[in-house]
């Protein structure tokens, strides 16, 4: 059976579309054949718009082998949690923390510690040179230093609080992605901030750290715009309540105050969900994983919420 020709027409900028006849006796010319159509579509620029030929081979389920990792506040919390997980899943990197949290920490094999404060921009700059300068590359920045302010009514809010919390959960989540970039800018990479259920909800008595991770969310999705025609993902986390260490302190605080106990406080957050259970931090580090490796390739400008299926 003979191949069909399709007749086309320029449109612009490169472009092809079906050529419009002016009568059933219009001729061929100008035409392309199956053939030819075939060729246009298996192009490398197709394949590129189409994204084929974003990954260079099909990812591998849960590893990132090779690939270098910075994590800020990586010593301990949830940081240690990704930055252990990154390792185990065969990644290189840095641990970006405060002194006092690296001298009581023993990063991965193969992985860097760096002393630096995220609420200053030169400490962030140079951590991310020294992860450069020492692995030759950056692959994968996870931006999760944060802090957790002390609860209290608007009426009282400590404004200089405010400030602080300000500092580091958003312009240390700023200025790491900032200096990331020309890193990640020549091949690409995925950068995951740590957001929370307070970046799209609110509890009473929060307003300072509602207000910090609801800014993230927007870094997060402003960046996505900007970086993602250099093959630089943004993505963030947002994790519900977790067991960590600085939750159960703040519980213990609440009950010394005369709130309820923490076994009381645990429960009602597990039964506030749809599978009655609070999230691990093992939770929160594999979906970072996720977010870092390719099986996430198309995925940018989002929140995951890791709740256990609140409302």
């Amino acid at each position: 059976m003979a191949l069909t020709a399709i007749p086309w027409q320029a449109a612009g900028a490169g472009g092809l579309v079906p050529k419009r006849r002016s009568s059933r006796a219009a001729g061929f010319a100008g035409t392309l054949s199956r053939l030819d159509l075939l060729a246009i579509l298996t192009s490398a620029a197709a394949r590129d718009v189409r994204g084929e030929t974003t990954l260079a081979s099909k990812p591998s389920f849960g590893r990132i082998d090779g690939k270098v990792a910075l994590v800020t506040g990586g010593a301990n919390g949830l940081g240690r949690a990704i930055s252990t997980r990154l390792a185990e899943a065969g990644s290189l990197g840095l641990i970006v923390d405060r002194p006092a949290a690296l001298a009581v920490f023993a990063p991965p094999a193969d992985w860097l510690t760096f002393a630096a404060d995220v609420r200053r921009e030169a400490d962030v700059h140079a951590a991310i040179a020294r992860a450069v300068a020492h692995f030759g590359t950056l692959d994968i920045v996870v931006a999760n230093a944060g802090v957790v302010p002390v609860w209290e009514e608007t009426s009282a809010v400590d404004l200089a609080e405010w400030d602080e919390t300000f500092a580091v959960n958003v312009r240390g989540v700023m200025a790491t992605i900032k200096h990331a970039v020309p890193a990640l800018k020549g091949h690409g990479g995925s950068i995951i901030a740590l957001g929370s259920l307070n970046s799209w909800r609110a509890h009473p008595q929060q307003s300072a750290y509602t207000a910090s991770k609801h800014a993230v969310l927007g870094i997060v999705r402003a960046a996505a715009l900007d970086l993602g025609r250099f093959n630089i993902r943004v993505n963030a986390v947002g994790p519900g309540p977790v067991a960590t260490d600085a939750l159960l302190e703040r519980m213990s605080r609440r009950a010394s105050l005369g709130g309820p106990t923490v076994s009381e406080a645990l429960r009602g957050h597990a039964e506030q969900t749809a599978l009655r259970r609070m999230v691990t931090v093992d939770e929160v580090a594999n979906t970072v994983l996720f977010l870092a490796g390719d099986l996430s390739s198309a995925l940018t400008g989002l929140l995951i919420p890791i709740d256990a299926g609140l409302p």
